[in-house]
């Protein structure tokens, strides 16, 4: 029993240090455009114990996931800044060929006239194919981005491609990679879905610093009471030990 009791507390202090971890990785992380805060979740522990006793008290393993909820959309003014209003998703692709789900709407052209993220990923239209724009003709200052997409000049009347916006069946199977990029390592069916873009827009954290530090100061207690209840286990067997040899 005591060997269980130690290691399902040791087993705690992990999940409370990583828990703790996530916290404060969603601190830091505040004020970064479209950042998706990780909460920590439990999920049962493989089983490895062989007494009924241990069989009927399991333990847990940590897990974190994202929070999808939508940030915070503050106005920049930058017409090639979008917000995205729904569950959709941007997806970009890196020279490799590789594809990325994001919400982070700051896009800028490049050199060669293509419409990138702020790491430099092509953005793909409804298609699946990178958005070109002639920086001959194109005017990012009268550049308008309706709100199904379509990426055109009033003033000339040309038009350059839409963008490409999906929602996947299972958004919490992404694996977030950096910068604010989201890998879909399942492969799924993605479903176009045009509409909800907001120009001029950027979508926020959805971090509530003062909700973090809430549950941060709950941790670090738990944590405490966590490691007072080891040492507490740790004296009783001593004393159970002692008493037997007498």
């Amino acid at each position: 029993m005591g060997g269980y009791g130690e290691t399902a507390l040791v087993r705690g202090l992990g999940f409370l240090a990583e828990k703790q971890a996530a916290i404060a990785n969603n601190l830091a992380n505040v004020d970064t455009t479209s950042f998706k805060r990780r909460v920590a979740t439990t999920t049962p522990g493989a089983a490895s114990f062989q007494s009924l006793l241990e069989q009927e008290l399991p333990t847990v393993e940590y897990q974190e996931r994202a929070d999808l909820s939508r940030g915070i959309v503050r106005e920049t003014g930058n017409r090639l800044d979008v917000a995205i209003d729904g569950p959709q998703w941007l997806r970009v692709q890196n020279r490799a060929g590789a594809t990325f789900y994001t919400r982070n709407g700051q896009l800028q052209v490049d050199a060669q006239g293509q419409l990138v993220n702020r790491s430099g990923l092509a953005v793909l239209d409804s298609g699946g194919a990178p958005i070109s724009l002639n920086t001959t003709d194109a005017n990012v200052g009268t550049l308008v981005i309706s709100p199904n997409g379509q990426i055109g000049d009033p003033k000339s009347g040309a038009t350059y491609g839409t963008l490409g916006l999906f929602t996947l069946p299972r958004p919490e199977a992404l694996v977030p990679t950096g910068n604010g990029l989201y890998a879909d390592p399942e492969g799924q069916a993605a479903s176009l879905v045009p509409g909800g873009v907001q120009q001029g827009f950027l979508e926020g954290s959805n971090v509530d610093s003062l909700q973090e530090l809430v549950q941060m100061i709950t941790v670090e207690r738990s944590f405490t009471a966590t490691q007072k209840a080891l040492s507490g286990l740790g004296r009783m067997e001593e004393n159970l030990v002692n008493n037997i040899l007498r």
